[in-house]
């Protein structure tokens, strides 16, 4: 239907009137042809729907004046170019109209004239349009306004657009990049990766992945980048899109967390114990390799392969008393917050310290730390300071007894004196009345060792003779060390005065003696060496003395096993000991290092693993002449009977044992050592009856001693004298029949024991001599 006030513009053919008028109806857009002024003079169906206007209008009908559909200002310039009668078509963008004197919708009116007037008005709709350019806008302040670099590449893989984050990150300005590929952006090792994109970006697929670009100014970052591509309708390839964003700095934390990480998990690796983390079920977190270097089972834990991350820590206690007992621990610091102690005895003997700690987070308890270390050594340093300390008290216990002792021994040596004076230079009585002053002497000197001890007593320092006391001390030495022990001494030709206490030096040189065996299981030797000697210009620095001051060197050296280099150090620490439980307090070394700072001096140490060390001390020499050291011996403490051959390397001991065993009757022969003993028995006619042996020889000891003529002569009555037997060698004696007598002995139960044991039935391998046994009964 037709809505006109004259049914055609101008006259026309009535064909062309009817073709234009079918077009004017079924165009796609709203239509209106108006006069200058703005009278509407036909408008189509598509305009009736916009404007909203009926097609009842009459002749009588006032005219519709499009200028009032139109919202200001667009009316206006619309006006203003009717007015102009514009030769060409023009056009009005983004104008509003109006519906019943409400905003309608934007459109776009195309202004065509039809001669001088009137004028087609064709109304396009553009909502759509502005609604694309708004959401593009939209999406283009987005992407400028973000920190993240925006780039888009056409077919031809060339830059066609970048945004400002490009220009701020990159430093690279627009007009530098637009045409050229993206490569330049990319570190020279990343061209595998740029290929791959590409090769997956124009084949249609996403690529996402992490890249390294290097600034206008050379400086290296790394990017998160998704390059997508993008395609027409059609899905033909257009170019692609690349989102990229720096990760530097996420880097550079990631990096300084694995530092953290690396640096924490070296700590943990570091600690002696094994350390266990675990959540609040108790399930394990985190464990270091602290087990590894445990016995499977420690703390009261079972674990020899590696524990399962998950599971609960208690799982690994196969003991129900001793889980209870952890369970219960842990809640404890679960519920307080506060780390708790508990220590456990694990069957083998070791101690355990199980320390619970809780893991918080903020203020919130969020699981456990469960450290467990091993305390055997310092509950053995522990024991050690009780054994020191009841040392001490044996100390004091020992001076008093030493004090009477000592005034005893007086009474007995002074009578010995008064003896002397009123018997005969050759008189036998006179030979036994010094041998008894020697040993009271002895005896003294025990007393003086005791008091010593004890540190009761001021030191006795005196000018002496270094070779003197070192050959003092070897009488000692030679009666402490085990037979397969050789001594060796290089005295210097000259004497070599130095100020010292003469007891605690032979206490010096005999615990080194004593140290130097321990090191030796196996037997070896032990040389003893004095030296005058200048100190060097570094050993003097050391010690803060003068370069070429003169000193008096005792060295102790052993062909043992050696320090190993991470313990030296600490060897002469107090009650630091590597020998093993119940073998050594640790306090050797500490008093041989005093009493050589006590007179002035120093000492140093050599050693190396599998060839032996060697102790030099180094005391001051003096420019006094040195005191003779008084003469002394060994007291006799051996007696017995029976036809019996004394064997024993000291020949006081010999000579004292031959005497009373003479005096009670017995013929008496004598060895000095094992295999001078073996070789009279072969010979004796008529045969031994009874051994008496010491049991601390060089060479051949007494045990082995005894053992081979027991395998030869089954006959003979075994008697050993020993100052100190330890069990498995009492057991091995009393396997073997032997009669122990403990030194110092009296001689008369000495002289029972003998006389016992002679009398006892023959053994079933062997038959008493006929001398020897029991007369038969009348």
């Amino acid at each position: 239907m037709l809505h006109r006030s004259d049914p055609c513009p101008r006259p026309a053919p009535e064909v062309v009137c009817r073709w234009w008028q079918a077009a004017f109806e079924a165009a796609e857009h709203a239509q209106v042809v108006c006069h200058r002024d703005g009278r509407v003079l036909q408008f189509n169906r598509r305009a009736a729907q916009h404007f909203h206007w009926n097609g009842g209008a009459t002749a009588d009908s006032p005219p519709l004046q499009i200028l009032q559909w139109l919202a200001p200002p667009a009316d206006q310039k619309l006006k203003l170019l009717l007015q102009r009668q514009p030769a060409r078509p023009d056009i009005l963008h983004s104008v509003i109209t109006l519906r019943e004197g409400a905003p309608h919708l934007p459109v776009d009116v195309e202004i065509i004239p039809l001669g001088e007037d009137p004028f087609l008005l064709i109304f396009k709709d553009v909502s759509r349009r502005l609604r694309l350019e708004a959401h593009i806008q939209r999406l283009i302040t987005a992407i400028d306004a973000t920190p993240d670099v925006f780039f888009l590449a056409d077919a031809d893989l060339r830059i066609t657009y970048v945004n400002p984050a490009f220009q701020t990150t990159t430093g690279y300005s627009m007009e530098e990049v637009l045409g050229r590929p993206d490569a330049f952006l990319r570190a020279p090792f990343e061209q595998e990766k740029v290929q791959a994109y590409l090769d997956t970006v124009t084949q249609g697929r996403e690529w996402i992945g992490e890249l390294v670009n290097v600034r206008r100014d050379g400086t290296p970052y790394h990017v998160e980048a998704t390059i997508s591509p993008i395609s027409d309708m059609a899905g033909r390839f257009m170019g692609y899109v690349a989102c990229e964003r720096d990760i530097t700095v996420r880097i550079q934390l990631q990096e300084q967390l694995r530092v953290q990480r690396d640096f924490i998990h070296s700590i943990l690796q570091s600690l002696d114990g094994a350390i266990y983390s675990l959540d609040c079920d108790f399930r394990l977190t985190h464990a270091n390799d602290g087990w590894r270097h445990l016995p499977p089972e420690h703390g009261g834990l079972r674990i020899d392969v590696p524990p399962l991350l998950g599971r609960n820590l208690l799982d690994y206690v196969p003991d129900p008393g001793r889980r209870a007992e952890l369970e219960r621990v842990f809640r404890e610091v679960l519920q307080t917050g506060r780390p708790a102690d508990n220590r456990y005895q694990s069957p083998d003997g070791r101690h355990w310290l199980v320390k619970v700690s809780p893991w918080i987070d903020g203020s919130q308890v969020r699981g456990l730390i469960c450290n467990i270390t091993d305390q055997t050594h310092y509950h053995e340093l522990q024991q050690q300071l009780f054994q020191a300390q009841k040392m001490e008290i044996i100390g004091t216990l020992a001076a008093g007894v030493a004090h009477d002792f000592n005034n005893l021994l007086q009474a007995i040596r002074g009578n010995c004196g008064l003896l002397l004076r009123e018997t005969q230079a050759d008189s036998r009585l006179r030979r036994e009345i010094e041998q008894i002053d020697l040993a009271a002497a002895r005896a003294a000197d025990i007393t003086q060792q005791l008091l010593s001890f004890s540190r009761e007593t001021p030191d006795n320092c005196a000018v002496l003779d270094l070779n003197q006391l070192l050959q003092e001390a070897l009488v000692l030495a030679r009666r402490t060390l085990r037979g397969n022990v050789t001594l060796q001494t290089l005295t210097s030709p000259d004497p070599l005065p130095v100020r010292i206490d003469s007891t605690r030096a032979s206490q010096a040189i005999l615990n080194l003696c004593v140290n130097a065996q321990d090191a030796m299981p196996n037997g070896g030797t032990i040389t003893l060496e004095t030296a005058r000697v200048e100190l060097a210009p570094e050993q003097a620095q050391r010690h803060h003395l003068h370069p070429g001051t003169l000193f008096a060197r005792c060295t102790v050296r052993d062909t043992g096993t050696g320090i190993p280099p991470d313990l030296l150090p600490r060897i002469f620490e107090p009650f630091f000991t590597t020998k093993a439980r119940g073998k050594g307090t640790g306090l050797g070394l500490p008093i041989v290092q005093r009493i050589t700072e006590e007179a002035g001096g120093f000492i140093e140490v050599e050693s190396t693993l599998g060839q032996g060390s060697a102790f030099h001390l180094y005391l001051p020499l003096s420019s006094e002449a040195p005191a003779p050291l008084p003469e002394r011996s060994v007291a006799p403490l051996v007696q017995g009977r029976g036809r019996v051959l004394v064997v024993d390397d000291l020949d006081l001991l010999r000579d004292f044992t031959r005497s009373f065993l003479e005096a009670a009757g017995l013929e008496v022969l004598v060895a000095e050592g094992g295999p001078e003993a073996l070789r009279i028995l072969e010979t004796a006619n008529p045969p031994v009856d009874l051994l008496f042996t010491d049991y601390s020889m060089p060479g051949m000891n007494g045990l082995e001693l005894i053992e081979a003529v027991a395998q030869r002569w089954p006959h003979v009555r075994l008697v050993l004298a020993s100052g100190y037997l330890d069990g498995p060698l009492r057991a091995r004696l009393a396997q073997l029949n032997v009669s122990v007598l403990a030194k110092p002995y009296d001689m008369r139960d000495a002289s029972e024991l003998i006389t016992r044991k002679l009398a006892e039935p023959p053994r079933a391998d062997g038959e008493a001599p006929a001398h020897v046994r029991a007369p038969a009964p009348s």
